[in-house]
């Protein structure tokens, strides 16, 4: 009985030795390791009773580092190699990019937060907390979010497409998760809220083909050859590079104006952006003012013609100076 209690007593003093923390040694890069270990084993705070050390923190933090970076490469790969090998074009392109993107995002955060033994009920407690999130204030983001997600699932636009939506028209840049880049003829970009996509009317230059309509007007003075006035302009779209020859042009006699007889000429092209738009509109109008001067047509002007209307013959003086 003696012995077992000698064993007893002896095994307690070895735990309690044991147990009990180590003196910090004299040396500098002893003292190093010495906190650095008592840190990286330090517990935070139990779940479900598991202890959350300080190293479980920094390794998930670390993976989700990682993991975000990882993901926007691979998205990117995809987008550049992959995709364009499916024979995919740039919007739809960007839109699978931007989904496997948001997809290994979450994946990525799932695993973080499992390593750092977050138990699946902390992912319940955080789905209130973002819905209560919303309910107080959060909204717009989440509107504009889920509105992101139904631009790139349904494409009404598309990354590359021509669209004008409250006034503003530019080429499609980017379609994000909160908001879509235009950009501009002028190099202006337009950041444009994806609810704002769905919520107004939005004119979409190429939502079921890349052709473009373009109009030019232009006023002849009265007395002018209209048959001629025909030919000229639709040998002027012709003259000019990137006007589709089918559909070809044509000129409609729109009306007669005040001072003019007013014309339309209307064709097809596939501009890449906006100002190459407006540069072929001025290339159209550069060949139409050099057709009407070789053939002697005269582009009209504000004119107003005035009427005395008398009895008897007007007296005219000259007074010198």
């Amino acid at each position: 009985m003696q012995t077992d209690d000698v064993t007893a007593e002896t095994a307690e003093t070895a735990e309690t030795v044991t147990a009990m923390p180590a003196e910090a040694p004299d040396d500098l890069l002893g003292r190093v390791v010495y906190w650095f270990d008592r840190v990286w084993d330090f517990e935070l705070f139990p779940i479900d009773g598991k202890p959350v050390l300080v190293s479980t923190l920094v390794i998930a933090l670390l993976v989700l580092i990682i993991g975000l970076l990882l993901a926007r490469i691979v998205s990117r790969y995809v987008g550049r190699v992959v995709l364009p090998k499916l024979r995919l074009s740039r919007g739809p392109a960007s839109a699978v990019q931007s989904i496997i993107y948001y997809l290994l995002v979450a994946a990525v955060a799932m695993v973080a937060l499992q390593m750092a033994g977050m138990p699946l009920t902390v992912f319940t407690i955080f789905g209130g907390a973002v819905a209560l999130g919303v309910g107080f204030g959060s909204q717009n983001i989440v509107n504009n979010f889920i509105s992101g997600l139904i631009l790139l699932i349904e494409r009404p636009v598309a990354v590359g497409q021509l669209v004008e939506v409250d006034g503003l028209m530019g080429v499609v840049n980017k379609v994000g998760a909160r908001s879509t880049v235009l950009t501009g003829y002028k190099g202006t970009d337009y950041i444009v809220p994806n609810s704002m996509l769905l919520e107004r009317a939005v004119t979409n230059w190429n939502f079921t083909h890349s052709r473009i309509r373009s109009e030019v007007e232009v006023g002849v003075a009265y007395g002018s050859d209209t048959k001629r006035v025909r030919e000229l302009l639709l040998e002027a779209a012709g003259r000019v590079d990137g006007v589709h020859p089918e559909p070809g042009p044509s000129v409609l006699f729109k009306s007669f104006g005040d001072s003019a007889l007013v014309f339309e000429l209307s064709y097809w092209a596939v501009p890449g952006s906006v100002i190459e738009r407006l540069q072929m509109e001025s290339a159209v109008r550069f060949e139409i003012d050099a057709l009407f001067r070789e053939a002697g047509v005269v582009i009209s002007f504000p004119q107003q013609d005035v009427h005395l209307d008398s009895d008897r013959p007007l007296e005219v003086r000259v007074v010198g100076s």
